[in-house]
């Protein structure tokens, strides 16, 4: 069964409105028919199952058979990305996003590449909601505005624990940490861009209460140490 995104305010009473990006995929794409079945996301919990009563040139309309609200898993997983090169973003956020994150910020640090353009933004925000329908999941990861690193630092009081991953770290591993705190409602993971951070910067989120840790022996790619992270963490929660 295909399926498709639609804001809460696209639903009313028995029906919903599926439209843009979605509507084009669905009629021009994957060319579906009237009476067909889909499956249909809000992003916020919802998943519906729906069949298409009308199809026009701007929109597709379709008639609820089954809701089914799905309550958010904990711990909430935030990663924070320093700016790598344009596809390696990419690849980061279609990867942990099917891997279960929750929210996904990227940070500008002093070794951070570029600054990515509007267009670029938008199009990220769209690789999000594509891996959120690819995987199944329910929940579409929170894709946060850009944040210098000590704004990023400037949050880490909100989560449980804080972790940032340093290719210099030789005793924590990442694993034995999480093992150390089984029961937390919220993680924050924080990646270093191509280059990793300065010590400046590391010795900046200690005093934040970030816990400098490793994922390995070798030293990583940022998209490879953003991956593994995500899925130590997911698999030590059996998220």
């Amino acid at each position: 069964m295909h399926s498709f995104y639609a804001p809460n305010s696209e639903f009313n009473e028995d029906f919903t409105t599926i439209s843009n990006s979605e509507h084009h995929h669905l009629r021009n794409v994957l060319r579906l028919q009237v009476g067909d079945t889909i499956r249909i996301i809000d992003g916020e919990g919802s998943v519906y199952i729906a069949e298409i009563r009308n199809i026009n040139a701007e929109s597709t309309n379709a008639r609820i058979l089954n809701h089914e609200y799905i309550t958010k898993t904990t711990p909430s997983i935030t990663l924070f990305q320093g700016m790598p090169k344009h596809e390696k973003m990419e690849l980061i956020l279609q990867k942990t996003t099917e891997l279960g994150v929750s929210y996904i910020v990227p940070i500008i640090t002093e070794r951070s590449l570029q600054k990515p353009s509007e267009s670029r933004c938008e199009r990220w925000n769209r690789i999000v909601l594509s891996a959120t329908k690819q995987c199944g999941r329910v929940w579409q990861p929170e894709l946060s505005n850009i944040l210098n690193f000590q704004e990023c630092l400037n949050t880490m009081h909100s989560y449980a624990l804080r972790l940032i991953l340093w290719e210099k770290e030789k005793q924590k591993h990442i694993k034995s940490v999480l093992r150390e705190t089984p029961k937390v409602d919220s993680i924050a993971l924080v990646v270093g861009p191509e280059g990793g951070f300065t010590e400046k910067e590391i010795d900046a989120a200690i005093d934040k209460g970030c816990i400098p840790v490793r994922v390995g022996t070798n030293i990583l790619r940022t998209e490879t140490a953003a991956i593994t992270g995500i899925v130590i963490t997911v698999y030590e929660y059996e998220l």
